[in-house]
């Protein structure tokens, strides 16, 4: 529950950034993530597993896509396309396999689809809240603490997710080294575009 509160606390700040313009996010890794999410949550919720936390991926996942179409400031690529191909493989795994071979194939592309967002904070690491991904991990691994044993059903997502959000905090933690836009050195990891 306390990684649910967290992980709904910290979609204010991010969307409110975002709709004000303050931080870019990537629009298609945003929607795939939501997609992705409703997968896992289904999963979950059949094997009676560990899904809060995946459900209030999935509303804040709609927002913040919502707010970043809003914003206007996003683009496709063959790479978000290919991986709108893995979301489908995941639906046919969960056809043909069950329940938990597509938390597996789900959380894995929910990582994949996450490379988006990942190429965006190495790029541009100033346009990365990294509290908010700080955030995330943290309810991430609040959510494998609370599970109730070492399954699939109850911490491969959480994990997943929680090492995706890990790399993207390294990633905007280059904004100690490297120039904005406008080339000054953000010089601490606290200043927030």
């Amino acid at each position: 529950i306390l990684s649910t509160l967290l992980a709904l606390s910290l979609y204010i700040p991010l969307c409110r950034q975002v709709w004000t313009g303050k931080v870019k996010q990537n629009l298609a890794t945003w929607i795939l993530w939501c997609v992705l999410d409703v997968i896992a949550m289904g999963t979950l919720i059949m094997q009676n597993g560990n899904w809060l936390l995946t459900a209030t991926y999935v509303l804040g996942g709609l927002v913040t896509s919502l707010c970043i179409a809003r914003s206007k400031n996003f683009a496709w690529t063959w790479f978000e396309s290919f991986v709108v191909f893995l979301v489908i493989v995941c639906l046919v795994v969960w056809a043909l396999s069950g329940s938990q071979m597509a938390t597996i194939a789900s959380s894995l592309a929910l990582v994949i689809a996450g490379i988006p967002q990942v190429l965006d904070s190495y790029r541009k690491p100033w346009d990365t809240p990294i509290f908010i991904y700080i955030g995330y991990s943290l309810a991430n691994v609040l959510s494998i603490v609370g599970a109730k044993n070492w399954s699939i059903e109850e911490r491969f997502y959480p994990i997943c997710a929680g090492v995706l959000c890990l790399v993207i905090v390294a990633c905007a933690f280059r904004k100690l080294w490297v120039q904005n836009d406008s080339g000054a050195t953000l010089n601490t990891p606290c200043s927030v575009p």
